[in-house]
């Protein structure tokens, strides 16, 4: 599918949704391979629609905001109030954000791009306000301290590259999903749509694989799979499992459950990937049984 192909879906898509105000992505996935060219050629969806000359969402616009403007709009709302934003400095902001979208965003969505607004900030030059100094954070020639200080960010989205590429490996059409829907990646094969969530996890260390309540009740389906990246000093293995699977375990107790998230413990015996007293190792791997 060309750009031009999206574009008159989308058109013919809005067309026969003239009754609703704005595309949705549940909307999108009704056309098969929509999402994902929507994702090849554009990105984000906020940039298709307005290519397409549609209106879209506050979500699906504000996620068509570069990092880079994202950080200069923390910059000049700085500026302009004398510190570093707080959530309800971005809430109440009237003006600021013209500069860098036509709608206005939620201060969450540098929860999703950064990890927090903090996190966002930190990416800013530091500067204290009071003293007019600049903040200068040592760092040792064999350190990379971006990455200590971001270790989980790093390996979750090398974990999504690594899964990118064995799909495309395996035979699939696989790209990222920037929207914030509880999913990572999306792939194609014989004219199917599939649907992924990464998780990675440390062997090294006793933290479990958490999934949120929320994320898994949005993104439920026998199309979609949750695929568990274990890193160890030797390789990396992937654990390959069913959404219907997961949700049996939670049904069953085997995760454990706390008020905003299911929790999986996953530990190597013997060399074999257990959940408690159940074996893993018939998913390890098993690409072929995405179908």
């Amino acid at each position: 599918m060309t750009k031009e192909e999206v574009i008159n879906n989308l058109k013919i898509l809005a067309s026969r949704l003239r009754h609703k105000k704005y595309i949705t992505l549940e909307d999108i996935r009704s056309v098969p391979k929509l999402d994902y060219y929507i994702q090849r050629h554009f990105r984000r969806l906020g940039i298709a629609l307005k290519a397409a000359g549609l209106p879209s969402s506050r979500l699906a616009s504000s996620m068509s905001i570069k990092d880079e403007d994202l950080l200069n709009y923390l910059k000049d709302l700085r500026n302009k109030l004398g510190h570093n934003p707080k959530v309800w400095d971005i809430y109440d902001d009237k003006e600021t954000y013209k500069k860098y979208s036509e709608k206005k965003f939620s201060w969450t969505i540098f929860k999703t791009r950064f990890n927090g607004l903090r996190k966002a900030i930190e990416k800013i030059e530091p500067v204290n306000v009071k003293s007019n100094k600049t903040i200068v954070i040592e760092k040792s020639e064999d350190e990379n301290p971006e990455f200590f200080q971001n270790k989980n960010r790093f390996l979750g989205k090398a974990a999504e590259l690594h899964v990118t590429a064995e799909l495309m490996y395996h035979g699939f059409q696989a790209a990222n999903i920037p929207i914030d829907v509880g999913l990572d990646i999306l792939a194609v094969k014989k004219n199917k749509t599939f649907y992924f969530q990464i998780k990675h996890k440390d062997l090294k260390r006793n933290e479990p694989i958490s999934i949120t309540k929320s994320s898994f009740e949005k993104s439920g389906g026998g199309d979609v799979y949750y695929i568990f990246v274990l890193l160890s000093d030797e390789k990396r293995d992937f654990l390959i499992i069913p959404y219907h699977i997961v949700n049996d375990w939670i049904r069953t107790g085997l995760a454990k459950e706390n008020n905003k998230e299911y929790l999986i413990y996953i530990k190597k015996i013997d060399g074999k990937y257990m959940l408690k007293d159940i074996t893993l190792d018939k998913y390890l791997g098993r690409w072929e049984d995405i179908k």
